[in-house]
């Protein structure tokens, strides 16, 4: 059985119908951060979502420092919802979870609040006159790093605080998605060559992926233990630059180790079937696979170049969405999607999966709010209600 989001008293799965599918949807706030939240609640009421994924850096999370701060602050942001006949079914943590999970850079230092320690720290390492090693221009200096990943965290419990909160005043489990990053730099390994050796004139190298695990549960651990407090999931989204890259090889290293630790039930995974297909991994065969932990979920289109192209699967070093690159996020159900929506909805149904699905629009070749209406369109078309018998057993005399 997999998972769902209301259940009543005794524990039993609880479907909610959406307005006009069998599943929930909602969209993703993330992607639209430039709208003023007035204006966006009022389009995603009008074009007839169900309710939306919160992007937790938009928040004001140090109000969730504590139960009693996120428990206020979550009446305020249902009472918001409610306003608008919607639901708040996820809370993003994307951004906070690649800090913590990364060797910190300034990469992910830009992931950080402008206005809090770790940004200023660096400007004022920058401002005494120095300088990144030309050798290593994303460098940050340890203490700003330490100041990152302390940050990183503080935003997580705080996100994760609000979640079971939502979960409580909504009567559904609000699952927190995220990343979880690539400690230990294991994603600069993907490619192996050179090859990684196991030892060196005698002295015995750490295998970097095992490390890579290990410190995901050092950094994370006390995130899913509040999880665990709360009642909630942190649900990774898996794709390259993570520790599990959305293929079924890492993600069964992933899961198991974490089962292993003590948090089995607590980390799972929010799919996205667009970060598999270019890779020619199958979306259908990670929810078979990984059914039971999949707490959340996403869908965005992605297109793929079957021939020849320019920047290859790899992008050639060109931004995300270039026309040259040889794969692109679009347009969910759109002709140029390489995905199926009507197969993932059903084998989301096979599987038992109870939730909302959310879309997450990416399309650098569409407008954002007539994007956002057609894969909803897109979706109610595909979201068939499963089947109640079997058609033979009707064929009786």
């Amino acid at each position: 059985m997999g998972f769902a989001q209301t259940v009543d008293e005794s524990g039993k799965p609880v479907h909610r119908p959406g307005k006009g599918s069998y599943h929930q949807i909602g969209l993703v706030r993330g992607q639209f951060g430039g709208v003023p939240e007035s204006e966006w609640l009022t389009f995603i009421a009008g074009a007839g979502f169900d309710g939306w994924e919160e992007a937790s850096w938009e928040l004001d999370l140090r109000r969730c420092d504590t139960d009693a701060g996120a428990a206020e602050y979550a009446k305020e942001r249902v009472a918001l919802a409610k306003a608008h006949g919607l639901e708040i079914f996820t809370v993003a943590t994307h951004l906070q979870g690649q800090v913590l999970g990364d060797e910190p850079s300034a990469k992910t230092l830009n992931f950080c609040s402008g206005k809090g320690e770790a940004r200023g720290a660096y400007k004022a390492w920058r401002a005494a006159g120095n300088n990144p090693p030309r050798t290593n221009p994303m460098y940050v200096p340890d203490e700003v790093g330490a100041l990152m990943h302390k940050e990183a965290q503080r935003d997580l419990l705080a996100a994760v605080r609000y979640a079971g909160q939502l979960s409580k005043l909504q009567n559904r489990r609000v699952a927190v998605p995220g990343f979880v990053g690539s400690p230990a730099h294991c994603w600069s390994h993907w490619f192996l060559f050179p090859w990684l050796p196991g030892e060196i004139d005698g002295h015995a190298l750490p295998d970097v992926y095992q490390v890579s695990l290990e410190l995901l549960v050092e950094r994370f651990g006390p995130v899913w233990d509040e999880c665990k407090k709360q009642g909630v999931t942190y649900d990774l989204e898996c794709h390259p630059s993570e520790r599990a890259m959305g293929d079924l090889e890492s993600a069964a290293d992933y899961i198991n180790h974490m089962n292993k630790a003590g948090y089995e039930g607590v980390v799972g995974f929010n799919l996205d079937g667009s970060h598999m297909e270019w890779q020619n991994v199958s979306v259908i065969q990670f929810i078979r696979e990984f059914q039971k932990y999949v707490h959340c979920a996403h869908v965005k289109g992605v297109q793929v170049e079957r021939e020849h192209c320019r920047g290859g699967l790899l992008g050639g070093h060109r931004s995300m969405g270039h026309w040259t690159n040889g794969w692109k996020f679009v347009t969910a159900g759109t002709q140029r999607d390489a995905n199926s929506l009507e197969e993932i909805f059903i084998e989301l149904n096979r599987v038992g999966y109870e939730g909302a699905v959310s879309i997450e629009w990416e399309d650098n070749d569409a407008d954002k709010f007539a994007g956002a209406k057609t894969a909803l369109a897109n979706c109610r078309k595909a979201d068939l209600p499963p089947s109640w018998g079997r058609h033979d057993d009707a064929l009786k005399a």
